[in-house]
């Protein structure tokens, strides 16, 4: 199951807001604010397509909101259409100089209206799609240069007329199928990302208990444990039951843990957190690690965020913005709280039981 896309409706007339949700609240997620100094905090974590300003509002005007939401990174993508009862040509010009998409006039047509919203919500769709084939095509040729090196170097010591020892044969056929091993799951999770961005990958959720995919998780990742010389504590209750897809979360599940073995230290204990909240259901995987970057913190699970391609290495997180978008698929949620030289926790909220029941009828 697919999330409906979200919509942020700000306006201190609550008659203004019924109607907005009247109108939209059947086909998308409708959120209304009626206090504008809430709009920045409440967009943040929403990551709404599309904000609904109104422009006469005290305290904090749609202009100014509108420039708060177009200077945060985090929200780039965000669709901003204002909506006044104001139709002077200067005010639209002052609208688009904010930042505005788009100036709806009240009173406005209903199909119009929705037709609008319809619009910009594609167009969203677009310019991310858009944006995403970019970086992907320009990762892409970053990071295969690596693997291809371990390639065809090993390859071309092999093809010499010199005879090379059993030994040396072995070593370097080794190196070469470690490259084409690197390169092929590298080429795996840009198709798999890719197919869960254009809605191809299946999202049939089921109601689970998700401690035994933990638990398989852990024991897929006994290598990896032992050769880093890390050990996993699970904490919390026995079950957890969340509306997901098992193999998908599996995914999620093996990726965290993927990633907290490979910035542990010898030694480390890797914590796995099980929250039974029953309005918040989570998995948190802790780590003692190096931390994140706070720069790049905000925008890890955008996209193939490389905050600097020419210096790039290998570890770019792929597997994380694969994890982000399946759980946002299935309705739940991938967040992270890091701090550097003190580790960082992924948290996977899982979408309650009866949240996808009622959605679905």
């Amino acid at each position: 199951m697919s999330q409906r896309p979200k919509i942020l409706a700000v306006d201190d007339e609550p008659t203004n807001l019924v109607i907005i949700e009247e109108l939209l609240g059947d086909e998308y997620d409708v959120t209304t604010l009626s206090d504008g100094r809430e709009t920045l905090e409440t967009a943040r974590r929403l990551k709404p397509a599309l904000v609904l300003l109104d422009i006469m509002m005290p305290v904090v005007n749609g202009y100014d909101l509108c420039r708060m939401l177009r200077a945060e990174r985090t929200l780039k993508h965000v669709k901003v259409v204002l909506v006044s009862a104001n139709a002077k040509i200067e005010e639209r010009v002052r609208g688009y100089e904010a930042g505005a998409d788009d100036y709806i006039v009240k009173p406005f047509s209903p199909d119009e209206f929705r037709a609008k919203v319809h619009v910009f919500l594609r167009l969203k769709t677009v310019e991310e799609v858009d944006e995403f084939q970019s970086r992907l095509l320009t990762l892409l040729g970053h990071e295969l240069r690596t693997p291809l090196s371990e390639i065809f170097a090993p390859a071309e010591m092999l093809s010499v007329q010199e005879p090379v020892s059993d030994v040396d044969r072995r070593n370097l056929a080794g190196i070469i199928l470690m490259g084409a091993t690197r390169l092929l799951r590298f080429i795996d999770s840009a198709t798999f990302l890719a197919s869960i961005r254009s809605g191809q990958v299946s999202m049939e959720c089921v109601a689970t208990d998700c401690v035994p995919l933990i638990h398989q998780a852990v024991t897929s990742a006994h290598d990896r444990l032992a050769a880093r010389g890390c050990r996993v504590e699970i904490e919390g209750p026995p079950s957890l039951v969340g509306c997901v897809h098992p193999g998908h979360l599996f995914t999620i599940f093996d990726s965290l843990l993927d990633n907290a073995i490979r910035f542990s230290r010898p030694e480390d204990c890797i914590r796995i957190r099980v929250g039974a909240d029953p309005m918040r259901p989570f998995v948190s995987f802790i780590d003692r690690g190096p931390g994140i970057d706070p720069d790049h913190v905000a925008t890890l699970f955008d996209g193939l965020d490389v905050p600097d391609i020419k210096h790039h290495s290998s570890g770019h997180g792929l597997s994380l913005v694969v994890a982000h978008s399946l759980i946002a698929a299935m309705g739940g949620d991938l967040s992270v709280e890091s701090r550097l030289g003190h580790g960082s926790e992924f948290r996977v909220t899982l979408p309650l039981v009866q949240q996808i029941v009622g959605a679905l009828r």
